[in-house]
């Protein structure tokens, strides 16, 4: 049985080095922020984001929550991937997906919406390739490489861990064939311990033993408040903002709310369906950020960090 390793997220939001590097002291596990390239709302880049967590952290694994791995080329992927891992010192976690809930941004990176499933998976075929330190040639359906290798390698033996994000049947198959963990996003407990069972079914059919260690990751909103409709309230406001979308039909089933409690305990659904990871976005004001990460460091992560997941 694994304990939990707790992710905090940081959304694509401007967060000042001080804040980044307080979520580290309050003991986090994982930093993670968000990916879009054109988007309704203002977010950064998330190489660059990470890249400036890594100058400012000594410890908390980064990755990005998700990369959209078909909006660029497979060789600039690696090149970007390598030099956060070889700058952070071996902290980096590659979280990849396949995008497509907003299609006008591939259209504006000139990317047929259409592949981007095959677009990924050549892709993750040639981020190993080169991870590998071999020179390669590949002829694929969408990529063609001849000679090519690249210099330096990754800090950590064999390649950083490639966690692949995403709800559908492809993506539980792409993460065991190229992963090392898989990532939902907006699941409800139940669906997780149903995908949980489906994966470890796809890994036996296409015989890979999934390692021990292979993660299991749940992203969750979570609204703090002791009084519980004041916490659905702010989540709502919130997060119909960051998703435009009317998220008062959805807020239950997507985002835990009320005190510290309660929360705990809507959290630890996810992990006895199977989840040794979980990632947390807090609803909070941007003026009191230090506050709620602190509050929930105190109240909540001790908890979720002693939680076991099933075997």
């Amino acid at each position: 049985m694994a304990t939990v390793e707790v992710g905090f997220h940081i959304d694509g939001d401007v967060w000042e080095p001080a804040q980044i590097t307080r979520v580290e002291e309050c003991g986090y596990d994982l930093l993670t922020t968000g990916e879009h390239i054109v988007f309704f709302r203002p977010i950064l880049d998330v190489i660059t984001v990470l890249a400036h967590a890594a100058a400012v952290t000594s410890r908390i694994k980064l990755l990005p929550s998700t990369l959209i791995l078909p909006l660029r080329h497979p060789t600039i992927v690696a090149k970007e991937l390598t030099s956060l891992d070889i700058l952070s010192k071996g902290r980096l976690i590659a979280s990849i997906g396949i995008g497509g809930d907003y299609p006008r941004e591939f259209h504006a990176c000139g990317i047929p919406v259409k592949q981007r499933g095959r677009r990924a998976n050549e892709a993750l075929d040639i981020i190993r390739r080169y991870w590998s330190g071999e020179t390669f040639s590949y002829d694929g359906k969408i990529f063609q490489l001849e000679d090519v290798d690249m210099s330096p390698l990754p800090v950590q033996e064999g390649c950083p861990p490639i966690w692949v994000c995403g709800r559908s049947d492809a993506a539980m198959k792409r993460a065991v064939k190229h992963g090392d963990g898989w990532q939902p996003y907006m699941y409800t407990a139940a669906q997780f311990a149903g995908s949980v069972d489906k994966i470890r079914e796809f890994a036996s059919e296409a015989g890979r033993q999934l390692p021990a260690d292979f993660a299991y990751t749940s992203f969750m909103y979570v609204s703090m408040h002791d009084n519980v409709d004041v916490a659905r309230d702010r989540a709502i406001e919130q997060l119909t903002y960051r998703f435009n979308l009317p998220f008062e039909k959805i807020v239950d089933k997507y985002c835990a709310y009320g005190p510290a409690d309660k929360i705990i305990e809507d959290l630890g659904k996810y992990v006895q369906a199977g989840a040794n990871r979980l990632i947390v976005g807090l609803v909070m004001p941007e003026e009191e950020r230090i506050d709620y990460v602190e509050k929930f460091a105190t109240e909540i992560l001790p908890s979720l960090q002693k939680m076991t997941t099933p075997s």
